[in-house]
């Protein structure tokens, strides 16, 4: 599977929901980079902007940290008996505010990029992140993760199907951001 790709088939409707959108966001995301010189990847629109490289690099970086906090959930929500069988417990909610998540904010110290990395290694991190992520959401795959939340920094407490609908809701947001840095007058032609 590639990150472009959706191929793989949810037995749980809300996986499938929530992993259908993140999808699509990342062919978006991919196809919106790919061909980009290393000039326009290190383009910054202003001073204090990030670039479409380090865009990239921290949607890598966000991905990686949301993925390890939806593993400690798994780990918590196994501790305390709070993943079952469908038909034995109710899915939590799985909407997040989007109005309140798209408010500007700067990003935690943990996740911001680095400069100067070549779009190629950019493509690699997003690739491998995105596996780890499906590859940690499996475990729960078949099966209900009941209401074991952690807090995120805009959100607040956010259980496991809000974690992975705001990884898609993250990259969707920067796509965004991605798109009118390309827009700006100023960047380079090739």
């Amino acid at each position: 599977m590639t990150v472009e790709s959706g191929t793989y088939i949810w037995s749980s409707a809300v996986l499938e929901e929530i992993w259908q959108k993140s999808a699509a966001t990342r062919v978006a995301l991919c196809a919106e980079v790919r061909g980009l010189s290393e000039v326009q990847v290190g383009f910054r629109p202003a001073s204090g902007r990030w670039s479409i490289g380090e865009i990239l690099d921290h949607v890598c970086l966000a991905e990686r940290s949301i993925t390890r906090t939806i593993s400690r959930i798994l780990q918590q929500a196994a501790g305390r008996g709070q993943i079952g069988e469908p038909e034995t417990m109710e899915t939590p909610e799985h909407r997040i505010d989007l109005d309140g998540y798209n408010r500007s904010a700067g990003a935690p110290e943990s996740v911001l990029p680095s400069p100067d990395r070549p779009l190629e290694r950019l493509l690699a991190g997003a690739e491998e992140s995105r596996l780890r992520l499906q590859e940690v959401t499996r475990r729960a795959d078949g099966r209900v993760v009941g209401n074991v939340t952690l807090p995120h920094f805009q959100l607040g407490e956010l259980n496991f199907y809000q974690w992975l609908a705001t990884e898609g809701a993250h990259e969707a947001k920067h796509l965004e951001q991605i798109r009118r840095v390309k827009a700006d007058q100023r960047f380079p032609k090739a």
